[in-house]
């Protein structure tokens, strides 16, 4: 596999340059938890900042975990997007200061579940901590990664690597399958944003055998090139580290695909950044492609409706772009609405879901 390096890596090792959860030690040991703990003065102290550590059983961080969850949806309930969001910061202010005792690669406490990538993300630490909520993050992307996951129309699962973004949601890669069935012509086409693959692996499918998937976050490229060699599928794809179009002066495609974040929000995180979109985001991604882009090559962007039927945003920056930009004419649009049912405690996102639809937008430079 060509693998094309940015400025940020120093090595030629992808996994060398991962991210992954910080580990930390305290000059001053952190408060314990234990199963005799009084759980309202925990919280009390945890409100006014205090750290704290587990201790004794995993069933015993977990019984902690799940009522100090029942407290922050009882004084913060979640009725829209907003107080979602709200319950959401509130919890993670809180969790911020558990922790979690790690020896010698494993959680140090009794029947705690181990994983893997604990000697391999800290090889040369044997005793350290981690946030509680960062091992269950870790724990989890461990099992979809070791799981894989079956999108529909692919003929073999994609398993995402830790701290690399998925599609939870379907439509939208349903869309774009079709169209990639009815156009014959695609030859050199580029991924924009890859994550974990699933449109380059769409593209595959469809026949289209030099492609460029580019993303910021060395995780998804990583996990990439991970899925591409179990599909024997690596010489046909090229992997770049960058921001959008930067460093692909000199490539020609006929097809560029995108799938931005779709919702208004400050980022702090590599995931947050293909989940939600800053001011100006946009108009940087089509000043770029307005200038990189040929003439021939179309522009496919799938996005979905979810700020505006939410109320966060009534703006669509692709319909922003072609009302105001004169740069890009639309050739083609389609749209469907959210079949995925929300989980039953969460009826405010069931309303939304049933004014959301995805989009698929085709879009060439204007001459």
């Amino acid at each position: 596999m060509e693998l094309f390096l940015g400025k940020s890596f120093q090595a030629t090792s992808l996994f060398s340059e991962i991210n992954f959860p910080e580990p930390y030690q305290f000059q001053t040991p952190p408060l314990t938890i234990s199963a005799s703990g009084n759980n309202r003065r925990i919280l009390a102290e945890l409100r006014k900042g205090q750290k704290f550590c587990f201790q004794g059983t995993w069933g015993t961080a977990m019984a902690f975990y799940s009522w100090l969850k029942k407290q922050v949806r009882n004084r913060y309930p979640a009725k829209d997007y907003k107080s979602s969001r709200i319950q959401r910061e509130k919890l993670n202010a809180l969790t911020e200061n558990l922790f979690l005792p790690i020896k010698n690669h494993k959680p140090d406490l009794a029947k705690a579940p181990g994983n893997p990538w604990l000697k391999e993300f800290y090889p040369e630490q044997m005793e350290f901590m981690l946030r509680f909520t960062d091992y269950l993050g870790m724990n989890g992307a461990r099992q979809w990664y070791e799981k894989g996951i079956q999108f529909p129309g692919l003929n073999h699962k994609v398993h995402p690597f830790y701290g690399t973004y998925f599609p939870t949601r379907t439509e939208h890669l349903e869309l774009f399958d079709k169209w990639l069935s009815g156009e014959k012509d695609i030859k050199n086409a580029t991924d924009t944003g890859t994550g974990c693959g699933v449109l380059t692996f769409y593209m595959l499918k469809h026949g289209i055998r030099n492609i460029i998937a580019t993303d910021i976050n060395p995780n998804s490229l990583y996990s990439l090139e991970q899925d591409l060699e179990r599909t024997g599928m690596q010489t046909h794809v090229k992997l770049m580290q960058t921001s959008f179009f930067d460093s692909l002066e000199n490539t020609q495609p006929d097809l560029i695909v995108f799938n931005p974040p779709w919702i208004p929000m400050e980022t702090h995180t590599s995931i947050d950044k293909a989940m939600y979109y800053e001011p100006g985001f946009f108009e940087e991604f089509f000043n770029q492609v307005y200038e990189k882009l040929p003439e021939s090559c179309r522009l496919v962007i799938l996005f979905s409706t979810f700020a505006r039927a939410a109320g966060i945003s009534h703006e669509h920056p692709v319909e922003k772009e072609l009302q105001s930009g004169n740069r890009f004419s639309l050739k083609e649009k389609f749209q469907v609405s959210i079949q995925q049912k929300a989980s039953p405690r969460k009826d405010w996102l069931s309303l939304i879901r049933l004014h959301e639809e995805a989009e698929l937008w085709v879009l060439k430079k204007t001459k």
